[in-house]
């Protein structure tokens, strides 16, 4: 599933309000700003005001910069009754949630029509399935793509990408410099963590199948970069030199060997995980590095926000406290 594969260790929202003034912010009247990105380079003229998001990354930096889409797609059926995360409280009610089928079937579309039904200007859009998709997209309003190659982009990249899209480049280095240094704070308090090895996963029951990020450029693994952590270089290594998330059975559990596991039991619970033959005796079940958490928590590092990040980090507290005191 796209769920597995890139939401979870894998929007186009549009933009209704204006965003923020700050040292940084102009009226956009004549200014034109060009992206590159997975699908070539957008150019955007002014500062737009009605912007899609077609991802909870895009989306999360949007309301970073006070300003509210039109439409977005953030959690689906993993969210609330919006289809948002805890953190994303403070999307408008008026924000229009998009066709949910995206997120969940491999290959979905983009919703072209209901997209086009709320006159954007600017499309943001992380679940592009294709080059087919994107281009369909882009005839409605200038698109923007993943902005790399991994399969999930840097939070701060997109943040950067969108300072200069609205202007308000003071802002997005406020928002990087707020988050990266309450990151470097908890890095200092836990001087331990470094050095250490840490993996993001998740184990899906109804597939049978463990699923785990293996890439350290990726941007689900920025975080425990950031840290001082590294992936396992066997798992690098075993993905090979194209990195991604690697896709195993039941019996690779010993692909979990590292000192921190963020882990979620997709499906099921913490004791059908313990059950799976050789869980119980990994290190970090023994070290108290075994984090097993709940959907949002483990997106909320999959595809980092600054906001998804500070919920998530603030939940595995304990489990970096046990390796890195």
């Amino acid at each position: 599933m796209r769920l597995v594969a890139a939401t979870l260790l894998g929007a186009v929202a549009v933009a209704a309000a204006g965003c923020g003034a700050d040292a940084g912010a102009d009226d956009g009247a004549d200014r034109t700003t060009t992206i590159e990105h997975r699908f070539g380079s957008t150019r955007i003229e002014g500062t737009p005001t009605r912007i899609v998001a077609a991802g909870s990354q895009w989306l999360d930096a949007l309301l970073e910069f006070g300003v509210q889409p039109v439409a977005y797609l953030a959690a689906g059926d993993r969210g609330d009754e919006r289809g948002l995360y805890p953190w994303e409280s403070s999307l408008d009610e008026s924000a229009v949630e998009l066709d949910r089928a995206v997120l969940t079937q491999l290959g979905a579309p983009l919703p072209v029509e209901e997209i086009a039904a709320q006159k954007p200007d600017l499309i943001l859009g992380s679940f592009v399935a294709g080059r087919s998709d994107f281009d369909r997209v882009a005839k409605i309003a200038p698109t923007i793509g993943e902005i790399g190659d991994a399969q999930v982009d840097s939070w701060d990249d997109q943040v950067t990408a969108l300072g200069r899209i609205l202007g308000e480049q003071d802002r997005a280095a406020e928002i990087i410099a707020t988050t990266n240094g309450e990151i470097d704070g908890l890095a200092a308090r836990l001087p331990g963590l470094k050095g250490k090895t840490a993996v993001l996963s998740q184990f899906v029951f109804a597939t049978n199948q463990l699923v785990v990020v293996a890439d350290p450029k990726d941007g689900a693994s920025q975080t425990f970069a950031r840290l001082g952590m590294t992936v396992p270089p066997r798992l690098v290594e075993e993905a090979g030199a194209t990195g991604g998330r690697l896709l195993l059975s039941p019996e690779r559990v010993d692909a979990l060997t590292a000192d921190l596991v963020v882990m979620l039991p997709n499906g099921g619970t913490r004791d059908d995980l313990m059950r799976l033959p050789g869980f119980a005796a990994l290190p970090s079940v023994d070290n108290g590095g075994m984090a097993v958490e709940d959907y949002p928590t483990v997106v909320g590092f999959n595809t980092p926000s600054s906001a998804s990040l500070r919920y998530s980090l603030d939940r595995i507290t304990p489990q970096l406290e046990a390796i890195g005191g």
